[in-house]
């Protein structure tokens, strides 16, 4: 698990690339109250908070005021010091993905990010496997989405155009079945229904 978390934090490291890019306006200004801070160089510093027995509860970097690049939040109490999310920042705008975790180490969600906005795939995770993939364009549900039962059988696939549905709806039984498909177009139903032998 350990090297999976670094992995996570490399790949974000790579794709952040500290302070470049973003929306143009950037985001607020960080609250350091409860803070520590140090000065890392280069203009870049690193912020971090701890609880009453020193384990970190939130930790990341800051360049001209915002966050930038990494920034990790921590399970506390007799999980303290396992990661409890990874977030990527640039110009305190949230850029690129955002993991959150149980207390066992595991990936329970991914949500993508572009200025602060979904963009790209949005997945649920329990026990490892896949709940749910939904993709967004802009904040808006927008390509394929698709629900699994626990054991990671397909439940369900929509697709989306800007927001509504658009194209096929399918829902399968749990041995992998269609038992319903429906068409549709702009968000209104225009044809479909029961499948034969699902």
């Amino acid at each position: 698990m350990k090297c999976i978390l670094f992995s996570l934090a490399t790949i974000f490291l790579v794709a952040c690339g500290g302070n470049s890019g973003g929306g143009a306006s950037g985001g607020a200004t960080t609250n350091l109250d409860g803070y520590t801070t140090d000065n890392a160089g280069g203009g870049v510093t690193v912020a971090f908070k701890k609880d009453a027995d020193g384990n970190f509860t939130e930790r990341g970097y800051l360049s001209g005021g915002q966050k930038s690049g990494v920034w990790m939040t921590y399970h506390t109490g007799k999980d303290a010091g396992r990661v409890k999310s990874i977030a990527s920042y640039t110009n305190g705008i949230l850029n690129g993905p955002y993991y959150e975790l149980n207390n066992r180490g595991q990936i329970e969600s991914e949500t993508n990010y572009k200025n602060n906005k979904y963009d790209g795939q949005v997945v649920t995770y329990k026990f490892g496997r896949a709940l749910s993939v939904k993709n967004y364009k802009d904040n808006v549900l927008n390509g394929l989405s698709t629900d699994y039962y626990t054991d990671g059988v397909v439940q369900k696939e929509i697709n989306f155009k800007n927001g509504k549905q658009h194209g096929s709806m399918k829902w399968y039984n749990e041995e992998g079945e269609m038992t319903m498909e429906y068409e549709y177009k702009n968000g209104e139903k225009v044809s479909g229904g029961i499948v034969k032998g699902g």
